[in-house]
């Protein structure tokens, strides 16, 4: 767990990285939300700053990053606690979920409690990482059961009144590098990170943002946009 938070830690570095990221769900930011795996609250920073939602509660597994995520300073008021889901059914307009369910063994269930706690027209972001030819010991290291595929992921059952409105894998660029480092090279290590993740940053982010709107076949992560319509 605490390699998990160190790499975190690395991540919330990447500032381009993140705006672009943030860039892709804030258009479904409204009234009640709620971030499952806020980590050390980088997203829930960038969810604060934009605004625009009745409340926000972020939720995480790890003590250690909730009492990180406690010490940032933030506009608004925001609920903040260790827990691994709530059971408030029909309560949220908003749900952000990204690279948490592959850490999930039951992912279907899992799934499905998410997608109950959306409100009527409510919207769930989904972000998980694509491709299992992608998996490496860095997924091992960091507790990733499985990495997938667009087949895979609709293949879970989607529960009456929801529906699909978007998918698309993301970050192709970012997909070929870790292919290099963490499969061909095989020279990888979670605790060591943070120069890649700077250069990444720095210079592939930009390029990235150009060609995303272009249908690419592959990317380190695929997202999923669900809505319930009733």
């Amino acid at each position: 767990m605490s390699e998990l938070f160190t790499s975190a830690e690395q991540m919330q570095k990447a500032t381009n990285y993140n705006q672009w990221t943030f860039e892709l769900f804030s258009e479904y930011i409204r009234g009640d939300v709620l971030e499952v795996g806020c980590g050390v609250g980088s997203f829930t920073k960038l969810i604060d700053d934009h605004g625009n939602f009745d409340s926000l509660y972020a939720i995480d597994i790890s003590q250690h990053a909730i009492d990180f995520i406690k010490k940032k300073k933030f506009r608004n008021k925001i609920k903040i606690e260790c827990i691994d889901l709530v059971n408030t059914q029909g309560a949220y307009d908003f749900i952000l979920c990204m690279n948490v369910m592959e850490h999930v063994e039951d992912d279907k269930n899992f799934f499905r409690k998410i997608l109950s706690l959306l409100k009527k027209n409510g919207v769930l972001f989904l972000l998980v990482p694509s491709h299992k030819f992608l998996y490496s010991n860095f997924d091992k290291a960091a507790g990733h059961f499985k990495r997938y595929s667009k087949n895979e992921m609709n293949s879970l059952d989607l529960t009456p009144g929801i529906q699909l409105i978007n998918q698309y894998y993301f970050n192709m660029i970012g997909a070929l590098g870790y292919w290099v480092v963490y499969k061909a090279l095989k020279s990888g290590n979670i605790n060591d990170t943070e120069g890649e993740i700077g250069m990444f940053d720095k210079y592939v982010v930009p390029f990235s943002k150009k060609i995303l709107p272009l249908k690419v076949p592959f990317g380190i992560s695929l997202i999923s946009i669900y809505k319930k319509l009733n």
